[in-house]
């Protein structure tokens, strides 16, 4: 069970904690500790590069199946950029 300290801890007093206790361990346990870390670092940046490709290819599909499909000669032509 958490005690009512350990849970009216601040995040500075847990990062100092934290980074105590990491300068304590030996070299050895530091590497893979950030090892593990860096792991967990890709995973989530792997996740989060899947989840936006899937939300793209959605949006294309979409797009491409869609039952009001805009005809060529209805889309508004881009703005001209006005000259300085």
């Amino acid at each position: 069970m958490n005690t009512e300290s350990e849970t009216s801890r601040t995040a500075e007093e847990k990062t100092r904690d934290l980074r105590q206790e990491f300068s304590e361990l030996p070299f050895e346990r530091k590497i893979a500790t950030l090892m593990q870390l860096e792991t967990v670092a890709a995973t989530e940046a792997f996740d989060k590069i899947a989840k936006a490709t899937a939300a793209l290819g959605k949006k294309i599909f979409d797009n491409v199946m869609s039952d009001d499909p805009v005809q060529p000669d209805e889309r508004t032509p881009p703005e001209k950029e006005k000259p300085v």
